[in-house]
């Protein structure tokens, strides 16, 4: 076979022994804040990456980082290399997905992080149609309903719910989600139904913890601050509808929530006039110069699927 030769010419011999997996687990440990943490991201030992930064150290001559018992800070070399390491692996991870658009393949793992109510009731649905597009991708899910360190973590795309606050991150809008004060028919019949905010005094409220009192209830009475009694707290608004479902008081959900119990006639609504507004749901993804072909397409795929699901 002849090889033609590329005019131009690339400095190899000045280029000091190092390799590639130095080069990722030294981005890892910066990014992620510490050796064992970026021994998780590459499933490997603290150890292992401990030897790498330092043979990369050897091999360059310099000091890349200061390392503590509590912290690691980079230096200014440091931080100089770190950046040019990240031009490289991105130019590197380019020109893999060319060589994948070459040959119409598209393939690799993708980190997704969702709310768990929302990912199991909206997402799982539409996730095995566009695996079956793409069976050379694999997804992994994460659920659950804190906010993930995107970067620290390793997700490639997060769905979130609300306002957002990481400027550092990529937002793509999808929809809004519609929300809705509710309660069982059984505790009306017994404590009878509130006509306005005020006499939410008078009534058990079920609280969604990652929610500021203020910001779930207070609204509703135009910033009126309001002594409520709140008999369960919960980070989860599954737990909170069936609490709300057994009588246990009135919750303020989103709509997909509790769909299902209010077309059964498990949950009614109320305060209609006084509906919370909605919120927004995004994709949320590390801001990076080059994104990966795969990344794009479950971001265009959920993008679409879920502007017609997510506020019904």
């Amino acid at each position: 076979m002849q090889i033609n030769r590329v005019s131009g010419k690339t400095p190899l011999r000045k280029m000091k022994e190092y390799d590639l997996i130095s080069l990722r687990s030294f981005v890892a440990v910066v990014e992620s804040g510490s050796f064992y943490n970026a021994s998780v991201l590459l499933d490997t030992s603290s150890a292992a990456i401990s030897r790498r930064v330092s043979a990369l150290e050897a091999a360059l001559g310099v000091k890349l980082m200061n390392r503590t018992t509590r912290q690691l800070d980079l230096t200014p070399s440091g931080q100089q290399f770190y950046q040019d390491v990240l031009g490289i692996l991105g130019a590197l991870e380019q020109a893999e997905e060319r060589l994948n658009c070459a040959q119409e393949t598209y393939s690799g793992i993708i980190r997704l992080g969702a709310p768990l109510s929302f990912g199991t009731q909206k997402l799982a649905p539409l996730l095995p149609s566009f695996l079956k597009q793409y069976p050379q991708i694999t997804v992994t899910l994460q659920l659950e309903d804190r906010v993930s360190d995107l970067l620290n973590e390793g997700i490639d795309l997060s769905l979130r719910i609300g306002e957002l606050q990481d400027s550092s991150l990529v937002s793509l809008p999808i929809a809004m989600m519609p929300r809705l004060y509710c309660a069982s028919p059984a505790y009306l019949k017994l404590r009878g139904k509130p006509e306005s905010p005020d006499e939410l005094k008078q009534h058990d409220c079920l609280h969604y913890s990652l929610l500021s009192t203020r910001d779930e209830w207070e609204f509703a009475s135009g910033g009126q601050e309001l002594d409520l009694r709140v008999p369960l707290v919960a980070n989860n608004g599954d737990v909170l509808r069936e609490a709300a479902i057994q009588g246990m008081g009135i919750a303020m959900l989103p709509c997909y929530i509790v769909e299902d119990a209010l077309r059964s006639g498990a949950l009614v609504p109320v305060l209609e006039r006084y509906a919370p507004p909605p919120l927004p749901l995004s994709i949320m993804r590390p801001s990076r110069q080059f994104t990966p072909v795969r990344i794009t397409l479950l971001m265009d795929y959920l993008r679409e699927a879920l502007a017609t699901v997510a506020g019904n």
